[in-house]
């Protein structure tokens, strides 16, 4: 058969991505994080000349702060270079060139301790605790969990669980569990223990889920059995809700959650029905028309159906008598009981398929 020719009758809207950014970076990055960094690249690749960190954060549903997090972290790994007026106000994004290694490592000099080519310094959110960096172990640090009882505690465990030995790649996130997050024989146990029993044999996974314990500060068995009966249905509730399935919630998300339970102490039922009613009236999942809401139901008292029932009725009065009640008062349409698929919503929450 002799030479073909190719044509093509549509045009290919395509976006290059630098294999250095998916071999080397990619990997162990916050699924969030590569979301904005491709979306950027996006931009660039199609000529678009302006970006805001504004416009990203309507696009993502994040806030502002975090897509700056975003932006920093891919600073601090060498691949991009962010740009500052006299007000500390961001200007201009640079991507810098993943071929070039003293360009793609942000210009610094490869130390002996460095395991990878390019690696770049942990990266750690301001704000967080700074035992959940990450970095790549030496051999003399690797030579020094294998003469650790404890560590070797672990492994034996993780292993029986697993059912077979881990590998290298394995073996340093169990370091990373053990040494970085600072967790100990009992909480790895109940750690792995806990994913296997959801049929998750992977040390990624196992890893992920340590992370967010360890930021959410479950640092005891305890703790963590708390925090897994306490959060899931509410959590969950609320992104189910806000049509929330492809990330996970921002700090200050969380945040709002902790106020209405901790500090208002409101009933869940009544934070899924503050919910709802964001979605009918903004058609959208705001957090800050919900805490609203249930703001004003914390200043009234209400912590019943029931309350919020005789509040809608006084207002309907109130409205009809101060001559406002030309419009006929929406009907509250009954909401069918949702059911939560519980282990996709945390695959959703730790970015893991």
């Amino acid at each position: 058969m002799g030479d073909l020719t190719i044509g093509m009758n549509s045009y290919m809207d395509t976006t290059v991505v630098s294999n250095q950014f998916i071999d080397r970076y990619m990997p162990s990055a916050n699924g969030e994080y590569v979301k904005i960094y491709l979306y950027m690249l996006r931009c660039v690749n199609h000529n678009a000349s302006t970006f805001s960190p504004e416009a990203m954060a309507r696009q993502f549903d994040h806030t502002v702060s975090y897509v700056m997090t975003a932006l920093k972290y891919w600073e601090s790994q060498g691949l991009l270079k962010l740009f500052y007026d006299e007000e500390n106000t961001l200007t201009h994004i640079d991507f810098l060139d993943l071929s070039r290694p003293d360009e793609g490592n942000g210009g610094s000099s490869r130390s002996e301790n460095d395991t990878e080519p390019g690696a770049a310094e942990p990266f750690v959110v301001p704000g967080e605790d700074p035992t959940l960096r990450r970095h790549s172990y030496t051999l003399d640090e690797k030579r020094q969990f294998a003469e650790d009882e404890n560590f070797n505690s672990a492994k034996f465990v993780t292993q029986t669980y697993f059912g077979k030995p881990l590998g290298p790649s394995q073996l340093e996130n169990l370091m990373y569990i053990y040494d970085g997050l600072g967790f100990d024989n009992d909480l790895i146990d109940f750690l792995v223990e806990h994913c296997v029993s959801k049929g998750k044999r992977s040390m990624r996974y196992v890893e992920a889920t340590a992370i967010a314990w360890a930021k959410q500060g479950i640092n005891t068995v305890a703790l963590a059995r708390e925090r897994l009966a306490s959060f899931s249905q509410l959590s969950v509730a609320i992104m189910q809700e806000f049509g929330i399935s492809t990330r996970s919630l921002v700090a200050e998300e969380r945040a709002y959650i902790d106020k209405w339970t901790k500090e208002y102490h409101i009933p869940d039922e009544l934070i899924i029905e503050a919910c709802r009613r964001t979605m009918r009236a903004t058609k959208k999942g705001s957090f800050d028309y919900a805490d609203t809401i249930l703001t004003n139901w914390n200043k009234e008292g209400i912590r019943t159906m029931e309350d919020v029932q005789k509040a809608d009725q006084a207002h309907r009065q109130k409205t009809a008598r101060s001559g406002q009640g030309a419009k006929k008062p929406a009907k509250n349409a009954p909401f069918p009981q949702r059911e939560y698929d519980m282990d996709s919503l945390e695959r959703q929450l730790l970015h893991i398929n």
